[in-house]
C-alpha cells in the first residue's frame, strides 16, 4: 500500500508547513506496518512537496488515517495553496480522497467507494 500527496505551499508558508510534516515523519515511521515515510521537495512552479508512506497491509494503513496524527496530514491537505493530490495505491486499484473519507466516515478494507475503477496499469 503506498499513499501519496502532493501540495502546493502558499507563499511564505514552506517553514511553517515543513515543522508540521518533520512532527509527523518520525512517530509514523515507528507506527507498526510502515515500510517507509517520507517527504520530498519539488522545484520549479512554486514551492511543492511531496510525501509518501508505504504500508504493509491495507489495516495498517486504515489505522494510521484514523489516528490523531493524521489530523496534522489533514491540515497540511487544508493549508495547499491548490487542490492537493492525494492518491491511495492499492494492489488492485488507485483510490483519492474518497477512500480517506469512506475510511474516516466508518468505512474499511471491505467498504470502498463504488467509484473505485480498475488499475489499468496492473496486468
Amino acid at each position: 500500500m503506498v499513499t501519496t500527496l502532493s501540495i502546493a505551499v502558499p507563499p511564505g508558508q514552506l517553514e511553517e508547513i515543513l515543522k508540521i510534516f518533520w512532527l509527523v515523519l518520525a512517530p509514523v515511521r515507528e507506527e507498526p506496518g510502515c515500510l517507509s515515510c517520507e517527504l520530498y521537495e519539488q522545484k520549479g512552479n512554486g514551492e511543492a512537496l511531496f510525501y509518501m508512506e508505504e504500508w504493509e497491509t491495507a489495516e495498517q494503513l486504515e489505522r494510521h488515517m484514523r489516528s490523531a496524527r493524521y489530523e496534522l496530514l489533514l491540515a497540511i491537505m487544508e493549508a495547499s495553496a491548490e487542490p492537493p493530490v492525494l492518491r491511495y495505491q492499492l494492489v488492485a486499484t488507485i483510490k483519492g480522497m474518497e477512500y480517506l473519507e469512506a475510511v474516516r466516515l466508518g468505512g474499511g478494507a471491505g467498504k470502498t467507494p463504488a467509484s473505485d475503477q480498475p488499475n489499468p496499469n496492473k496486468e
